[in-house]
């Protein structure tokens, strides 16, 4: 049975993710720092698919919080096949006037966070020839005014995915830059389709597909947003 770990797995294109790998039989070990929904969801999973869920509190941006997960997954799986490096926060605002304090929280959440997740997870996914997701934003190359904190983010968290991939050709590393998705980080959802917006269900179904290719087959990123 294969073993998934999924970030930012309560709620939005996290929880859509879980929810597709549980279809195709994965184990699941789910982190999110909104415990209760995280647990509730995880019984979900169980009593659904009839998958095996460990969930747990887990904030990226705390290298000790992120230890104790990868500690446990490890413990109770023995090993992981797939990452999926999800957890990231929105921010805004010029340059010129977002404050020390908030910098340093998106890069410890959106950079510093995927870096110390696949570091922790390295070890076994090269072992068992795995596949890490670290999904981005369309605007992981781009310049964005009123949002260069954020861009600068995923520009860090881009660099260090192609990175890893550079120094570990046995592992698998997509880069996932979906456009505007219809989850928390626009407010609540429920904003419509023809209003440009993805459902997160569309990700986690492109997700799915590529990890459906030959095992000689790596793409490296995709870039995809709705038609409208």
């Amino acid at each position: 049975m294969k073993v998934a770990v999924v970030t930012g797995a309560s709620k939005g294109i996290g929880r859509a993710i879980a929810e597709a790998l549980a279809k195709e039989g994965y184990s699941l070990a789910l982190g999110a720092r909104s415990v209760d929904l995280l647990e509730e969801f995880s019984k979900e999973l169980e009593e659904n698919y009839g998958v095996k869920v460990l969930n747990s509190h887990l904030d990226v941006s705390d290298p000790q919080s992120l230890k104790e997960f990868a500690g446990a997954v490890l413990q109770e799986f023995g090993g992981v096949d797939l990452l999926v490096v999800n957890a990231g926060i929105p921010m805004g605002g010029r340059l010129d006037e977002v404050s020390d304090e908030d910098m340093e929280r998106v890069f410890q959440v959106n950079a510093l966070g995927v870096w110390r997740t696949i570091k922790l997870f390295l070890p076994s996914l090269k072992e068992r020839k795995g596949t890490v997701a670290v999904v981005t934003s369309y605007i992981s190359t781009m310049i964005l005014a009123n949002a260069g904190a954020y861009v600068a983010s995923k520009w860090a968290a881009r660099a260090f995915t192609k990175t890893f991939q550079a120094e570990n050709p046995e592992v698998k590393f997509i880069e996932l830059r979906p456009g505007m998705v219809d989850t928390y980080f626009y407010g609540r959802p429920g904003r419509k389709i023809e209003e440009g917006f993805m459902k997160p269900e569309d990700v986690a179904e492109l997700l799915v597909a590529l990890l459906k290719l030959p095992k000689h087959v790596l793409v490296e990123e995709v870039l995809f947003r709705s038609v409208y």
